[in-house]
């Protein structure tokens, strides 16, 4: 009979991390914030609470741990999502595309959570606009290897675009927790606009010589 190999502590820790984890982003997207509490989150975690407070000495520690840790899985799906796109392939409406899959997920449901109940709680709030301040980073980094300066060479504008598309998607999808279905057609509007001013980009395979 073959034992399986006995779990190292690092590795306990960081599964005990990651059930933490789920379980907060799941009492966010079902139940909100004030009902996000440690007792319920250990609960469906199903660990103590000071295995709890070992990992996240705060509760706001462990709402933006929670927010950041899915939102990461989200741009990893998008970066995933991206190399997959046939040579020849629309970029610019495939990236559209991925964008808004992730405004219309559960990670957005649980940012917002954070955003409103940020607006009176000073330490949560500081948690927030860090974590918002390291998404739009990521999201730069991201946007300039999907839209490189040799093929774009105008950077600065294309940034630009994506702040807008991303106010954009804010509204959308903020309005569609309340008003259900989600009217994505702004989405689409968004699409013809990006298309009319963003600029071609510049053919870097190299072209053969006639013979």
């Amino acid at each position: 009979m073959v034992t399986a190999p006995r779990r190292t502590q690092a590795q306990r820790s960081a599964t005990t991390r990651t059930a933490l984890l789920d379980a907060t982003v799941a009492c966010l997207v079902e139940s909100g914030f004030s009902a996000t509490t440690t007792t319920e989150v250990t609960r469906r975690a199903g660990v103590s609470l000071g295995a709890l407070l070992h990992h996240f000495p705060t509760k706001a520690d462990l709402l933006a741990a929670a927010v950041s840790h899915i939102l990461a899985l989200r741009q990893a799906e998008f970066r995933t999502s991206m190399s997959d796109i046939p040579m020849g392939a629309d970029r610019l409406d495939a990236a559209i595309d991925q964008l808004w899959a992730g405004f219309n997920s559960p990670a957005f449901t649980a940012w917002v959570e954070l955003w409103v109940a940020s607006r009176t709680d000073p330490e949560l709030a500081v948690a927030v606009r860090r974590l918002s301040a390291e998404f739009d980073l990521s999201s730069q980094e991201i946007f300039r290897e999907l839209f490189p300066p040799s093929e774009y060479p105008d950077a600065a504008f294309l940034l630009q675009g994506m702040k807008f598309a991303f106010a954009v998607m804010d509204g959308v999808a903020l309005r569609g927790l309340v008003l259900r279905p989600v009217d994505a057609s702004p989405i689409q509007l968004l699409k013809d606009i990006a298309r009319m001013i963003l600029p071609e980009p510049i053919n870097t395979t190299p072209q053969e010589t006639p013979s």
